[in-house]
């Protein structure tokens, strides 16, 4: 594969993955808004029925009803910061792997690339020379 497609493709998939990653992303701050605007206005009228439930009903005192309007408001904070939690997709892992396999091989062509260049070029034929005197010298027969 050439050096261009690989960068193309690793690219490709980076921008996959980005795509993916803000759509969850986005996910999760709207259902972040819904759970504090259904804390707000639920505050505001729930509240006073549990309360008149608890105070007439069930004939518990101030105390206790204060405590049960508490838990109850724990209870769906917890509720929705649950649901405002998401898993990583499939899509996104596979996005990651195909980016980090273009990676990987772009830069392994690129490594050959420079190692072939270097030796091919003066940088190469100094160190062939070099290398060719000194077999020579090994190799020669004494006089």
């Amino acid at each position: 594969m050439k050096i261009a497609d690989l960068g193309k493709s690793a690219f490709n998939a980076e921008v996959f993955l980005w795509k993916k990653k803000t759509s969850r992303v986005g996910k999760q701050i709207i259902f972040l808004v819904a759970a504090a605007l259904f804390g707000l206005f639920t505050l505001i009228s729930f509240h006073a029925l549990l309360a008149a439930i608890c105070w007439v009903w069930l004939d518990v005192g101030l105390i206790s009803t204060a405590a049960i309007v508490c838990g109850v408001d724990i209870f769906f904070m917890l509720l929705m910061l649950v649901f405002s939690r998401q898993k990583i997709t499939a899509e996104e892992i596979e996005a990651r792997f195909n980016r980090n396999n273009n990676l990987n091989e772009l830069r392994n062509t690129l490594a050959l690339t420079t190692v072939i260049n270097a030796l091919s070029g003066p940088l190469g034929s100094y160190l062939g020379q070099h290398l060719w005197n000194l077999l020579g010298k090994l190799f020669r027969r004494k006089k």
